[in-house]
């Protein structure tokens, strides 16, 4: 059975080696194989292995409440807000464009040609 990390949304399982003994179980850390957090804690007198099945999405469509393939299928174009100065970059914005499928729209609450602005610079840094 598999299961998602609530720190950064990675689906592992998770598989004991060597339990079923009668005495000398220990609380075992149970870690997500992709952030290393750790997700909870089981009682075995084994130890346990997780594995990694899906990487969890990028921190911009986690942000923006999509899946990366949302994004992808989007085909939309991230512009820097740079201010005045050019230099610093304080946000990114982009435009949701013509042909967005339909159940990203509703998923989102976008419309086509709107403008979807204020992305913190460090969601996008990130990746």
């Amino acid at each position: 059975m598999s299961e998602k990390c609530p720190h950064c949304g990675a689906i592992f399982k998770v598989s004991v080696i060597g339990g079923g003994g009668f005495s000398g179980a220990c609380l075992e850390p149970i870690n997500c194989p992709y952030c290393k957090e750790t997700v909870r804690q089981e009682r075995t007198t084994g130890s346990y292995i997780e594995e990694l099945i899906r990487a969890p999405d990028s921190q911009l469509a986690q942000y923006l409440e999509i899946t990366d393939r949302d994004w992808e299928m989007m085909g939309a174009e991230l512009n820097e807000n740079t201010g005045h100065s050019d230099e610093t970059i304080y946000s990114y914005w982009f435009e949701v464009p013509e042909g967005t499928p339909e159940e990203i729209l509703e998923k989102t609450g976008w419309e086509i040609g709107q403008t979807v602005n204020d992305i913190p610079s460090y969601v996008v840094d990130a990746e």
